[in-house]
């Protein structure tokens, strides 16, 4: 007479079940930092892809453009991410900023476009049509990569704002050397707090004056209350965008860093832990520091 097959008792089974669930509470966290990884490379290809544009913009014209103003010559009026355009593939989004002779961010709604190059994929307060609306009911391109205004705006001795409008020539713009001085970097593209009910970072925001608000796509600004110095230290997942974020800052949505675009071309990942001096000493072209070798 044959045996029935032996099932599994309910206890045996829950063993069984607890394994399975201990075995994914493990994968999950796997799986997470592997899909983390993978958008920080993502990230850190779109500050190398702003990097390569900006020296090309710069051998075609024998300078790098204006944190905000006018280049080359006369002929368009921009922040740094509106002339990169046309060498980041971006030349028909470009040529419907020209009206009446000129180029400029807020003719045909330019202002308003998303670049998905503009964005970094880790990064949470991006919104998924990469638009966000200011104050007065405008809506923005978004962005989440911020230039070095030491670097891309004229200023004075001790590194506070003359203007914005500077032409910078390499290598003689960046005495510290190019690969010790950041030219591009991390910043969300949403970002309030108490203090600011309204921020971030807009690649084509160009309102100065009285309409001035922090969404300039600039960071290390002494400039109507922007972050300066070594106070002006990136920070690291600010939580929540919207309410814990100072938009003043340069922010990462990494957990351990900020990727930052050096002026050479290169993209490096500086840690957390890395000193405020240190962080300022990156962000000065002509300061004189020495960046200890073990900084990345």
């Amino acid at each position: 007479m044959r045996q029935r097959p032996r099932a599994f008792t309910l206890i045996e089974l829950l063993v069984v079940i607890a394994i399975i669930a201990i075995l994914i509470g493990l994968l999950i966290p796997a799986v997470q930092k592997v899909r983390e990884t993978a958008a920080r490379i993502r990230c850190a290809n779109h500050l190398k892809q702003i990097g390569l544009a900006s020296h090309a913009a710069h051998d075609a014209q024998g300078a790098l453009p204006p944190g905000l103003g006018y280049w080359p010559g006369q002929a368009a009026y921009g922040t740094y991410h509106f002339h990169l355009l046309p060498y980041m593939e971006q030349a028909n989004l470009y040529e419907r900023s020209y009206f009446a002779g000129f180029h400029f961010v807020a003719n045909n709604g330019v202002y308003s476009e998303p670049i998905k190059g503009f964005v970094c994929p880790s990064d949470p307060s991006a919104p998924g049509d990469g638009r966000a609306r200011d104050l007065v009911g405008n809506d923005w391109g978004v962005a989440s990569y911020v230039v070095n205004v030491q670097v891309v705006c004229k200023v004075s001795a001790n590194g506070t704002m003359v203007t914005p409008e500077h032409h910078a020539r390499l290598p003689g713009a960046i005495p510290d050397g190019s690969s010790n001085t950041i030219l591009m970097t991390e910043k969300y593209a949403q970002c309030f707090n108490s203090n600011y009910p309204a921020g971030g970072t807009f690649w084509a925001y160009y309102q100065t004056g009285a309409n001035l608000q922090p969404y300039h796509p600039g960071c290390t600004v002494s400039w109507n209350g922007y972050s300066f110095g070594p106070a002006s230290q990136f920070l690291v997942r600010p939580t929540p965008y919207n309410g814990g974020c100072d938009p003043t800052m340069a922010s990462s949505p990494h957990t351990s860093g900020i990727s930052i675009g050096m002026a050479d071309g290169s993209v490096r990942f500086l840690s957390s832990n890395v000193t405020l001096y240190t962080w300022w000493y990156l962000c000065t072209p002509a300061g004189g520091e020495v960046i200890e070798p073990d900084t990345f």
